[in-house]
C-alpha cells in the first residue's frame, strides 16, 4: 500500500469517525431539548400542585377554625343545660 493510499484511507476514516461523532452529538441534543421540555411540564406540575396545597392548608385552617368555634358552642350549651337541669 502506497504512502498516498494509506494518508486517504487515513481521512476518510477521520472523517467517517467525525461524521459518527456529529450523529451521536445531535442525538445527545434531541435528548438534551426533550429533557427540557419535560422539566418545564414537571416544573409546571409541581407550581400547581404547590398552589393546591397552599389552598387545601388555608381551607384546613379555617375548618380547624370553624370545629374550634364549634366545640366551644358546644361546651357553652353543655354547661347552659346543666344549668337549667341543676
Amino acid at each position: 500500500m502506497s504512502a498516498m493510499s494509506l494518508a486517504w484511507l487515513l481521512i476518510g476514516t477521520s472523517l467517517c469517525s467525525v461524521m459518527v461523532l456529529l450523529v451521536v452529538l445531535w442525538l445527545l441534543w434531541m435528548g438534551r431539548q426533550s429533557q427540557c421540555r419535560e422539566l418545564a411540564v414537571l416544573r409546571e406540575l409541581l407550581d400547581d400542585l404547590g398552589q393546591v396545597i397552599v389552598r387545601l392548608e388555608e381551607d384546613k385552617a379555617e375548618l380547624t377554625s370553624g370545629l374550634r368555634a364549634e366545640k366551644a358552642h358546644v361546651a357553652q350549651l353543655h354547661r347552659q343545660l346543666e344549668l337549667l337541669r341543676g
